[in-house]
């Protein structure tokens, strides 16, 4: 994996987009989850959110930020 240092200033900037990106759709996913009547579709919104929440955290080590949990709530 690179270092954060070793980045061009350009990847690193692709990596940021990539990471405004999967918050996004972290922040979707919650918002229709809680939308939805059905608890089949509420669980896989779940899911994914939670896969775009450990996607995030890996490009936030990339860039060399610290890796947490979404600020706000999480979708379990």
């Amino acid at each position: 994996m690179p270092h954060a240092g070793s980045l061009a200033p350009k990847e690193r900037a692709y990596l940021q987009d990539a990471l405004q990106m999967e918050n996004l759709c972290i922040a979707k996913c919650g918002v229709y989850a809680d939308q939805c009547q059905d608890q089949a579709m509420k669980s896989l919104l779940s899911d994914v959110a939670r896969s775009k929440r450990y996607h995030a955290n890996q490009l936030k080590r990339l860039i060399g930020q610290p890796a947490d949990a979404a600020p706000g709530r999480q979708y379990q």
